[in-house]
């Protein structure tokens, strides 16, 4: 006689279903929370405990990010003061950047890198480039996106480290032209810039790292489709309410002011 599955197995099959569904559209990235607030955009209301364990029972684990422990206190060198002194907080988009490089192995081209920006309020990349060289002109190409897709760029604050590139002439004259205050982050102490710190680990965790990258130019458009076709516009980070970085800054900007 066959077996007639009853409403509580009907139901486990139907949530085991949607959160590997969820894990493989999201490649394996999601852990249980934020599972959670795509199975609500579904109109599926469960648990976050209930989903962390089924993941446990179905054997799905995300992708973590190892988060940075505080540091020494240490100064900036005179005259490049830290003005932001990790105080990240922010009432709207706009208000402090951060920007960073990367560094991005490929197969035959060897070591590339990566110059982003991104808003401090929203986590959206406002402007990246990545190039064969680490050099002053990849800051500027990223800064200038960043300011391209602002209205008004006076009185925001940009943190960076004490690369050559971001004390250049060039990129300071810029920054100043535009209204735009530069912060500077103590040396050995990535906490200063722990945003984009953040965002260079979680695209190499979740996608530079998981693919073998053998040209600049392969690895240019898996950037450019994690970036604009992920990271700004799909991936939800908890610390923005399970929002999209284009949702906060673009949309949706009254939630979180």
């Amino acid at each position: 006689m066959k077996h007639k599955m009853s409403d509580q197995e009907i139901d486990r099959i139907d949530l085991e279903s949607r959160i590997i569904d969820i894990y493989n559209e999201f490649e394996g990235i999601y852990g249980a929370p934020k599972i959670q607030q795509e199975l609500l955009k579904q109109d599926y209301y469960t648990t976050v405990k209930r989903v962390s364990k089924y993941m446990k029972r179905l054997g799905l684990r995300s992708i973590t990010t190892k988060k940075y422990k505080p540091g020494k206190n240490e100064k900036t060198p005179d005259g490049k003061e830290n003005i932001l002194e990790q105080d990240f907080s922010t009432s709207g988009p706009n208000q402090k950047w951060t920007m960073d490089i990367t560094y991005v192995w490929t197969v035959y081209d060897g070591w590339t890198y990566l110059s982003s920006v991104m808003d401090m309020h929203s986590k959206l990349i406002l402007g990246y480039s990545y190039q064969k060289h680490m050099r002053k002109e990849m800051v500027l190409e990223s800064l200038k996106q960043a300011v391209y897709k602002t209205h008004d760029t006076r009185g925001i604050i940009v943190q960076s480290d004490l690369g050559s590139q971001y004390l250049s002439y060039e990129v300071e004259e810029f920054l100043r032209e535009n209204g735009i205050l530069h912060s500077y982050s103590r040396k050995s102490i990535p906490q200063d810039n722990s945003a984009i710190e953040a965002f260079h680990s979680i695209i190499k965790r979740e996608k530079l790292n998981r693919v073998i990258l053998k040209t600049f130019q392969e690895a240019k458009i898996v950037i450019f489709k994690y970036i604009e076709g992920f990271y700004n516009r799909k991936r939800i980070h908890g610390s923005i309410d399970y929002l999209t970085p284009h949702e906060v800054h673009y949309l949706k900007r009254e939630i979180l002011t």
